[in-house]
């Protein structure tokens, strides 16, 4: 070799640095993919309702000019000036008002992707340093979410949503359950300080967190009994993060704007289009000491049997299909803080019905996956044109919605990557050898994690793909990770194929 060929070829050091740059930029890119296909971001009914009280929460704190009284976006609940709807999360809304005050939403897309690599390389890192020292963790983490990347996670990646923030969750959760006990300190603050961000993104979020805190004091001591106390004390943490922001929350609106937070009446509605909150109050109504009566005398305004979709009874206005909005906003408030004592009523006088129609809704969620939903229709465009979030254009189609044809082609695909992904996973974690138990405890927990929100979102909300859209993508990069770390596959051997000598 000559001397000029010598100072050429790169240094060891540097030739690693080089590989570990272009397998994040791989997985940036694999996070991006839709993001850059699309032109824009995507975005959802309620983006606009995430900008508009977030803006509320900051002119209230004094950092954004007060609007005149009347004002659209103050983010109260309708029709009651002195409550403030809790359905959405106030740190995401606040993240997503201060992007969208100098036109900068879109930045909300390089928030995902980070969240979603650091969720993905924590467990990767600790993995390798524990059981496979030779193989490169920027390898591990950039073909995961490349094949994270063939199913829905460059759409949530690019959606102006917290839905990228519940696979994070989930991440994080399985992560400290697996491997609490033998990770460094900072490796454990930067999980948590993720975990809890993730936790308040969503209230949904917040009830899966709240399940899998005994899913994880079940599973670590069947790992070890070596400290077997710390990982569900870690991630009980994160559940009581998300607690102490609805308090917090709720004391702020009490004190800053002399209002009391109400939540949408989901498991309410849930109940009655499943059947036995209906029937229950059939039964029951009228009843002074119940005070969903006054929901289902609304429901009486017609005989239109879609009045009786959960979707509609929370959110339609209309007197042929609405019935909570067409309340009184005292009535609204009772029917919202009761939801809780009504499904107990419930359970207890219809506990059959109830437990089935619960497990009904997680089993249908769990078959819900495609992307449509992160798609922008028409009506959503048209109902976010007064915002400005996305700069002078403000919120408008890109390339994916001028002919949504693709998804008759993709979610088959996808359909079928997630088939292989679960079959692949099962043969990992029951066959003997292929895998060390903690990362089949990984890939265990996060099944378990998809199950739970399954359960959170069908289950007490409503089945929609959106729900199992947002966390499906984890079977392909579990599948992958795990496949990774077996003697059949070496990660070593395809690092080199990114750069050669």
């Amino acid at each position: 070799m000559t001397d000029d060929a010598a100072a050429f070829k790169l240094t060891d050091p540097r030739r690693e640095a080089l590989r570990s740059g272009l397998w994040y930029a791989a997985a940036l890119a694999a996070c991006l993919v839709v993001l850059v296909l699309n032109g824009k971001p995507l975005f959802y009914f309620d983006t606009g309702s995430y900008i508009d009280q977030g803006e509320a929460a900051l002119r209230q704190a004094g950092l954004l000019e007060r609007r005149v009284p009347g004002a659209p976006g103050a983010g109260h609940a309708p029709g009651a000036d002195d409550t403030v709807n809790g359905s959405r999360s106030a740190v995401f809304s606040v993240v997503m008002a201060a992007l969208a005050q100098g036109g900068n939403l879109a930045a909300l897309t390089l928030l995902n992707a980070l969240a979603v690599i650091i969720a993905v390389w924590l467990p990767a890192r600790i993995a390798a340093r524990l059981y496979c020292p030779p193989r490169p963790v920027a390898a591990l983490v950039g073909l995961s979410l490349i094949a994270a990347a063939t199913g829905s996670l460059p759409f949530y990646v690019a959606y102006l949503m917290p839905d990228t923030f519940a696979p994070v969750l989930l991440l994080v959760i399985a992560t400290l359950t697996v491997f609490a006990r033998d990770m460094k300190p900072w490796e454990v603050i930067l999980a948590l300080l993720l975990g809890v961000f993730a936790v308040v993104s969503h209230l949904s979020h917040l009830a899966i967190a709240l399940l899998l805190v005994p899913v994880s004091l079940v599973v670590s001591p069947l790992l070890a009994r070596r400290r077997w106390w710390l990982p569900p004390l870690l991630v009980a943490l994160i559940a009581a993060g998300g607690i102490a922001e609805r308090s917090l929350f709720k004391v702020a609106a009490a004190t800053v704007g002399d209002s009391e937070v109400v939540y949408n009446p989901f498991l309410t509605a849930r109940l009655i289009e499943d059947g036995p909150g209906l029937r229950f109050l059939e039964r029951n109504c009228p009843d002074a000491s119940i005070a969903t009566c006054a929901l289902y005398d609304a429901l009486s305004l017609s005989d239109d049997p879609w009045r009786l979709t959960a979707t509609h009874i929370i959110f339609e206005d209309s007197r042929r299909l609405g019935s909570f909005k067409l309340m009184t906003p005292e009535d609204q408030r009772a029917v919202a803080q009761e939801q809780v004592p009504f499904f107990l009523m419930v359970l207890k006088a219809l506990p059959a019905r109830t437990v089935y129609a619960f497990a009904h809704n997680t089993m249908t969620q769990v078959a819900l996956f495609r992307v449509d939903m992160t798609v922008p229709t028409e009506r959503m465009i048209a109902k976010l044109s007064g915002h400005k979030g996305l700069g002078p254009d403000g919120f408008s189609g890109g390339r994916l919605t001028q002919d949504t044809g693709w998804l008759a082609v993709v979610t088959p695909i996808q359909g079928m990557i997630y088939s292989l992904s679960f079959a692949a996973l099962l043969v990992l974690v029951l066959w003997p050898g292929f895998a060390t138990p903690y990362l089949k405890a990984l890939a265990i927990m996060l099944v378990l994690g998809i199950l739970a929100n399954a359960f959170v979102c069908g289950g007490i909300s409503q089945p929609a793909t959106r729900y199992g859209g947002r966390v499906i993508w984890l079977l392909p990069m579990a599948a992958t990770l795990l496949l990774m770390f077996t003697e059949t596959v070496s990660v070593r051997r395809l690092a080199p194929l990114v750069i050669e000598p």
